[in-house]
């Protein structure tokens, strides 16, 4: 049960958003819960990002609980890990800037922390938005149905199947679960995310609510994960596989985690058999961990084939 406390801080990671920034902010203004503080850091925008935050703040009484930070561009890994140290409670929601949240996000979040204080992250729901008018659910699929709120059950094998069962803008973490400094590894182009996931797993749990809360909208300018499609396993996945390899990973968790990480794997070569390179997908497909999805793989290796043949 919600108690009304102010005990959640949130953090805003922006850059180059001056179309979303504030409309996604206003979605944290109408929170039936309200949260203790806002934090922006402006990973140094080179658009009006910025200035539209510091008019709001100079005109604007809603906004006397928000902060804006800015600092030097060093990544969205690099902005989330300042607003997390700043922050004046331990557990911090995050939410990008061109992302939202439903009036009742906040407050579920809250209820999430009463019922399971043994986790280390909150999370609920989300629906893609591809523009302002239509949403789509992700391809989440869970062992068993999941109706109501819970400890998330087997991380590794749900995003080894589908879709992540949550995004970066539908969590909470407790900061003081993760001892393992950065929370979130910088100088990464993607995946930075997962690692924390990853750990959390590993080493904590997940609360998870299946309401639908958060939206990620797709439309936005400026998304990384659409301009950088990385050529090698990403570090999430490979410090995983390092620690299966170097036994820091409970033997019954290995199979997951190796499929994930393999569907990882298949998922970049895919990418990069999109833009034409496909050497990379080969020598990504090569790894002994993509023979654990077989059938995906000759599909990969398929469109390798197409692609050549159409080329020439």
């Amino acid at each position: 049960m919600t108690t009304g406390r102010p005990n959640i801080s949130v953090v805003i990671p922006l850059h180059n958003k001056q179309a979303h920034i504030l409309a996604t902010i206003q979605s944290v203004l109408a929170q039936r819960l309200q949260p203790l503080e806002i934090i922006v850091v402006d990973d140094g925008s080179t658009d009006q990002s910025a200035e539209l935050i510091q008019t709001q703040l100079a005109t604007n009484p809603d906004y006397q609980r928000v902060r804006l930070i800015q600092q030097a561009n060093g990544g969205v890994a690099k902005a989330r890990n300042v607003g997390i140290e700043a922050a004046n409670s331990d557990f911090v929601a995050l939410l990008d800037a061109d992302d939202s949240w439903e009036a009742h996000f906040l407050a579920e979040i809250d209820d999430l922390i009463e019922r399971f204080p043994q986790a280390g992250a909150f999370a609920t729901g989300y629906q893609k938005m591809l523009s302002d008018n239509l949403y789509v659910d992700p391809k989440v699929r869970f062992p068993t149905a999941v109706t109501t709120a819970t400890i998330l059950p087997c991380y590794f094998e749900i995003c080894a199947r589908g879709d992540l069962p949550f995004m970066a803008s539908s969590v909470c973490i407790d900061k003081t679960r993760v001892t393992d400094a950065p929370w979130f590894p910088e100088g990464e182009s993607m995946g930075e995310d997962q690692d924390l996931w990853a750990r959390l797993s590993l080493h904590s749990s997940i609360a998870f609510s299946p309401k639908v809360l958060a939206f990620y909208r797709l439309d936005a300018e400026n998304r990384a994960c659409t301009r950088n499609y990385p050529s090698v396993e990403c570090g999430f996945s490979r410090r995983l596989n390092q620690a299966i390899e170097t036994g820091r990973i409970p033997i019954h968790r290995r199979a997951s985690v190796l499929t994930y990480t393999a569907t990882h794997l298949l998922h970049l070569a895919r990418l990069n058999i999109s833009l034409g390179r496909f050497q990379v997908a080969r020598t990504l497909l090569s790894d002994r961990r993509c023979n654990r999805l077989r059938v995906k793989k000759t599909l990969c290796q398929g469109r390798i084939w197409l692609g050549q043949l159409r080329g020439l």
